[in-house]
């Protein structure tokens, strides 16, 4: 018997574990690690996570505090959902109306409103209160349960590692907690209504993943990236759920509304969207404003959005071949469903706060590179580092407000996010380069 190193095929992670020779049988045989079966017997079983958990409790509640004190505890976001759940309640102006500040209007859909209606029948007070502490609760949960997704298929992963790659991880989104603690977005409870979609499918629970896909599409429409991707890897069941959940939700509001104004708040809807748009190749952190900003100097037009497009989908392609003939089989992979997430705000016209998004990536190219150590990831540990410097100290109380501006609008944020993107696929490239096929 001879001992080895590989790769494992399990949620398509490809984290290091470890396997033996049998000659007798002349196959290799993979070994899997002693890990707690359930997240929460990890956590109750992690110092690590627990003291994680206490800790970012306490800095949330200290945040809010200071908020309070210096009159910045606005959460204009979470104004704009309230207001507007209040207006859909009360079938007064839902669209073109500006909620709380001036920037504050409501481009979401109608379905979008009536999560918050619970929230919107309270003072405003109250409902602030109720809702920062779901996101402090979110927060304290999302990057355990997504380190955990990641790397409980890893023989390598020491308890006291474990505290480090909290940290890092947290650390890297830094800014974006901020702003999403500040603003009171629904950005993260979408990213982890994404994490749900990709554990069904792993699962075959496709009737459950396209439900929660159809209500994050009702939200977000940027999500409809993945539609390509499902039908990709045959997961039609998923697909059609989806589009009877959007059907669903496009007409649940007649019951508030009648018949004839839903048709009408609908309109407005996608009258608001558009209103949102800019032409792509002028979109700072689109891959199509960088290219037009650094290389081009202004002077691209609409072609550029659809050639940069197609290389992208024909580079994305390539590496789903790849990864399906290294595999032998069509699943759906962690990294390729996270990679389309984080990709949205290079592809599509949105504001700086979906950067978050890429948080799954981050998180994954910090455990793998935590498992080897540095001197075996050192060019990927340099990238993320340089990267970092736009994505997370984006602040103006940090660089200064021209600098802010620069990474903010300048299309800084957006070459790093691309950045950490290509860190992750090369990781998981060099990962499963020399991956063994396990076979049963």
């Amino acid at each position: 018997m001879i001992l080895g190193a590989s790769y494992s095929c399990f949620n398509g992670l490809h984290l290091p574990c470890s396997f033996y020779v049998d000659k007798k049988n002349a196959r290799k045989v993979l070994v899997l690690p002693p890990m707690k079966s359930t997240f929460v017997e990890w956590v109750k079983d992690s110092a690590a996570a627990k003291r994680y958990a206490l800790i970012t409790f306490a800095v949330c509640i200290a945040y809010y505090i200071l908020e309070c004190i210096n009159g910045r505890a606005q959460m204009a976001d979470f104004r704009v959902y309230y207001d507007a759940a209040n207006a859909f309640l009360f079938d007064t102006q839902l669209y073109g109306k500006s909620f709380g500040v001036s920037s504050g209007f409501y481009k979401y859909s109608p379905f979008a409103a009536i999560p918050f209606i619970p929230l919107a029948i309270m003072p405003y007070a109250v409902a602030s209160v109720i809702y920062y502490l779901l996101l402090t609760l979110a927060f304290i949960w999302w990057p355990l349960r997504l380190i955990y997704e990641i790397a409980k298929h890893s023989a390598q992963v020491e308890p006291k590692k474990t505290g480090i790659i909290i940290f890092l991880s947290v650390l890297f989104l830094a800014d974006h907690i901020e702003r999403e603690l500040h603003l009171g977005n629904v950005n993260l409870f979408l990213l982890i209504a994404s994490l749900y979609v990709y554990t069904a499918l792993e699962k075959g629970q496709s009737i459950k993943a396209g439900i929660i896909f159809g209500i994050i599409l009702l939200f977000k429409p940027h999500f409809v990236i993945l539609f390509p991707y499902l039908i990709w890897k045959g997961k039609w069941k998923a697909v059609a759920t989806s589009f009877i959940t959007l059907f669903i939700g496009f007409l649940l509001p007649v019951v508030v509304k009648g018949w004839y104004d839903n048709l009408e708040i609908h309109t407005q809807w996608l009258q608001a969207m558009r209103d949102h748009n800019i032409s792509l190749e002028d979109s700072a952190n689109t891959i199509y404003g960088i290219f037009n900003r650094f290389l081009l100097k202004g002077s691209a037009g609409a072609a550029l959005v659809i050639i940069l497009l197609a290389l992208t989908a024909a580079g994305f392609v390539i590496f789903l071949i790849r990864n399906r003939k290294l595999s032998g089989n069509n699943h759906v992979r962690f990294i390729e469903f996270f990679v389309l997430i984080a990709a949205i705000p290079n592809l599509a016209h949105t504001d700086t706060e979906h950067f978050m998004w890429t948080w799954p990536l981050i998180a994954y190219s910090i455990v793998v590179i935590s498992l080897k150590g540095l001197r075996a990831h050192w060019s990927s540990a340099a990238l993320m580092t340089i990267a970092f410097i736009p994505y997370c100290l984006n602040s103006p109380d940090i660089v200064g407000a021209e600098t802010r501006w620069l990474f903010d609008e300048g299309g800084l944020l957006g070459v790093s996010n691309l950045i950490l993107i290509l860190v992750a696929i090369q990781l998981y490239m060099n990962q499963t380069k020399n991956a063994v096929r396990i076979t049963e």
